[in-house]
């Protein structure tokens, strides 16, 4: 059957949005499933720091590979690629009897998962606009929310946290069978686009101000996504149905922030989006950190999950218009690299701190990463006006 250039590019574009679907699937699996995971491993809490400290880097590396890896194979298939490799971690996940079954499934889950975001979010950023990519990762948080939601509901109905998984690598092995059967309609470069991609710049010292931003962004999101489910358990006392539940609404608040950002990013700016996230999000993680009631504390995962919501893609959607497009390309592989080490480093970092002392300390640090990033940010604008580039 024979498409159109337009009908091929709106396809493409659904398939690229499934794919992050399928990238957030796992993301907050862990946090759900520990609290019980532990207990059938007989591994202290912060044990699941060390699953990040597999993953991350696996994902860290691939990602900046990916550049090599779309050209040599195209996206389309690192996309299916990855998305298999994934479901069959995440199904070998469910069978595993130890905590070295699970470090050995988590490196599948690492290297499947770097690679198809570094591309799919180059391409959006330089062939579509700012609300394209907002959507693009409002799909990621469409998965992410089904993925915690999922698995509290499965072990709310069975009490095994291996049935949760299960059905997870169950649903991503769907997704990778749809990718499949649509590899004929991914797009590729020209060979010229492919030739002037070759002709690099000098690093510019700015670009590590854009790679900070990531590496703490990230750190944060990943730590009130894991972490968030071990605190309202074990310092607020709350049931194991109830805290599932909010860090479903956590992710669940970033999906619906994404897609309404969309709406608004033209208008805003990424810049003002930025803004205005890092200013609600603050507000979020005092509020957790006073709360002492559930409906302060839905509240506060709400504001949290819109405050991060426009924050990613803003930020990424607008490396094209800080720097000239071969830098651009480069640093937004760089980016998706360095987010990976910051999930790793700060969240399994607060893992070690929470060994330590206890998870009382766990919001008033995340709010001191945030901060930073408010300052890092505008010191970032200020070196990097806009240059108009891209969509």
């Amino acid at each position: 059957m024979n498409f159109s250039t337009s009908t091929k590019t709106r396809i493409l574009l659904g398939i690229i949005y499934l794919g992050f679907i399928s990238l957030g699937l796992p993301d907050g699996a862990l946090g759900i499933g520990w609290p019980l995971m532990r207990l059938d491993f007989g591994v202290p809490i912060h044990y699941a720091g060390f699953i990040l400290f597999i993953t991350l880097p696996l994902s860290a590396l691939s990602s900046l590979m990916s550049a090599h890896l779309g050209e040599k194979f195209g996206v389309g298939k690192v996309a299916f690629a990855s998305a298999l490799l994934t479901s069959f971690s995440l199904l070998g996940i469910s069978t595993v009897k130890s905590y070295w079954g699970l470090i050995l499934f988590s490196i599948g889950l690492g290297i499947g998962q770097g690679a198809v975001d570094a591309l799919l979010n180059a391409y959006v950023a330089k062939h579509y606009n700012a609300r394209h990519m907002s959507w693009l990762h409002g799909c990621w948080a469409v998965g992410a929310t089904i993925g915690p939601a999922l698995m509290t509901r499965v072990i709310s109905t069975s009490g095994v946290w291996s049935m949760g998984y299960l059905s997870l690598g169950s649903a991503q092995l769907g997704i990778a069978l749809i990718l499949f059967l649509s590899l004929g309609f991914w797009l590729h470069d020209d060979p010229e686009t492919r030739n002037k991609q070759k002709t690099r710049s000098a690093f510019d010292m700015r670009m590590l101000f854009g790679m900070a931003l990531f590496f703490l962004y990230v750190g944060a999101e990943l730590s009130i996504g894991l972490w968030s489910n071990s605190y309202l358990i074990e310092k607020m006392g709350l049931a194991a149905s109830v805290s599932g539940y909010l860090v479903a609404l956590y992710y669940g608040s970033i999906m619906v922030g994404r897609f309404l950002s969309g709406f608004v990013a033209v208008r805003l700016g990424n810049r003002g989006l930025i803004r205005l996230g890092l200013i609600i999000v603050s507000g979020g993680l005092l509020l957790m950190f006073v709360a002492e009631d559930v409906v302060f504390l839905r509240l506060g995962m709400i504001m949290m999950g819109l405050g991060l919501a426009p924050l990613y893609p803003a930020m990424m959607h607008e490396t094209p218009r800080r720097f000239k497009e071969d830098l651009a390309t480069r640093l937004i592989g760089y980016q998706v690299g360095i987010a990976y080490g910051g999930g790793m480093i700060i969240t399994a970092g607060l893992g070690f701190l929470f060994n330590v002392f206890d998870l009382s300390i766990f919001y008033p640090l995340v709010l001191a990463v945030v901060v930073l990033m408010i300052v890092l940010s505008e010191i970032y604008n200020v070196k990097t006006p806009s240059i108009g580039n891209g969509h």
